[in-house]
């Protein structure tokens, strides 16, 4: 029988070594998965608590899924793959249609691509080209991607330090998560040079750790940055469509610009950058060769199960389920773990949800014990001390309780 080990080993000798954690115990290696339940190569199960970084809202095989294939399978002949840019196909106009009628009502115009990093890089070419700036206002710990176009956003030194040499980090300034208006106000005084594009915040920081910024602060980013003449982007590359109990945070915070990955794909590369009408006008009009495009952006097989899985999360409302089974969810945690030396926070919205550690590294610690109990969760923050649970949507709540159960037993 192959082992998750000798996969691991095989892996090993043909990819970067960089690209794939590998640990130094209990070795796992995906082969089946449905709902909320995965199977490894070797027949042992797993509970799912990451729906792979929130990008399986409903699940792996979802309905959603199943539905495409069986279509494109019997479709005569189908199409695998569109001009995007030149002739786009009916899949894709389908999928901008629902992703539109589910936006907030001024968000009216949007852009698709393949990542969240993508999305947000045609983000702040939006802004560039609105604003006619090109300066910055991040925050700490901020994750916006690890392509060249925004790594510079992205906060932690980590990535960024290999390749500081050719990034321009000069238009960027970076603030803490949560700056008080006058601490943002003289952030923007030192983009003199660039003046203000835009300011680009998440809702809740995920892979930080699952902080939160204070009650109305996005809204007053959005009057700032409008008082100096920039824009207000939100990352809800990890937030967006149920996972932290809305589908979008732009209408309360009166974002100009957002920016969706993960969830609206269904499992399936594809994300997507909408604004308010006259500022993605900024971009010219296409003729024929788009200045910023990809060759599979639109793809037709993930515009279809992301229009289904748009379609199916608000259809059963999965995101008031979200906000409140996150609730039960946190007061279980609360009451379980409140006298426990171990534990220094629990925090989120909706199933986004982190356990912050008391000590650095010890939710890593964590992970890999929760692996040899059946469960998969993964670690958070920058020194690796909060435990993230960001389950599909629809996990069964017996699925989920069990799951609790375990990370309740090995935190106390």
């Amino acid at each position: 029988m192959t082992t998750n080990a000798d996969l691991m080993t095989r892996l090993k000798a043909v990819e970067c070594r960089d690209s794939t954690y590998k640990p130094k115990s209990t070795p796992l290696v995906f082969a089946r998965a449905k709902g909320s339940v995965v199977w490894d190569v070797e027949g042992k199960s797993y509970i799912d608590l990451c729906a792979g970084f929130g990008a399986l809202p409903l699940g792996h095989a979802s309905e959603a899924l199943l539905a495409v294939t069986r279509e494109f399978e019997n479709a005569e002949p189908m199409v695998e793959h569109a001009m995007g840019d030149v002739y786009p196909s009916e899949e894709k106009i389908l999928f901008l249609e629902t992703l539109r009628s589910l936006m907030p009502d001024s968000y009216k115009l949007g852009a698709l691509a393949l990542s969240g990093g993508q999305a947000v890089e045609i983000a702040l070419k939006t802004a560039m080209l609105a604003t006619k700036n090109s300066g910055f206002i991040v925050f700490e710990n901020a994750y916006h991607g690890l392509d060249f176009g925004v790594l510079p956003l992205t906060a932690r030194e980590d990535f960024r330090v290999p390749f500081k040499n050719y990034l321009a980090e000069d238009n960027i300034v970076r603030l803490p998560y949560g700056a008080s208006k006058a601490i943002v106000s003289q952030g923007i005084s030192k983009l003199k040079s660039t003046g203000l594009a835009a300011i680009i915040a998440e809702p809740i920081q995920g892979r930080a750790g699952v902080n939160s910024p204070p009650a109305g602060w996005l809204s007053m980013l959005s009057d700032i940055a409008h008082e100096h003449s920039g824009l207000l982007i939100l990352d809800e590359v990890f937030t967006g469509f149920g996972r932290i109990g809305t589908l979008s945070s732009a209408g309360e915070a009166n974002a100009d610009i957002s920016c969706f990955g993960k969830a609206i794909g269904g499992g399936f590369p594809i994300s997507a950058c909408f604004a308010k009408k006259h500022i993605m006008n900024a971009w010219p009009e296409s003729s024929g060769e788009a200045i910023h495009t990809g060759t599979f952006f639109g793809h037709p097989f993930s515009a279809a199960v992301g229009r289904r899985t748009l379609l199916a999360i608000k259809d059963r409302d999965l995101a008031q389920r979200s906000k409140s089974l996150g609730e039960t969810i946190k007061f279980r945690l609360r009451e379980a773990l409140k006298d426990s030396p171990l534990v220094k926070d629990i925090r989120g919205e909706g199933l986004f949800i982190g356990i912050e550690y008391t000590s650095p590294g010890f939710a890593a610690v964590l992970m890999d014990r929760l692996r040899e109990r059946g469960v998969i969760a993964l670690p958070s923050g920058a020194t690796g001390s909060v435990l993230s649970i960001t389950p599909a949507l629809n996990i069964p709540e017996d699925v989920l309780f069990e799951a609790i159960g375990h990370v309740i037993e090995i935190s106390k």
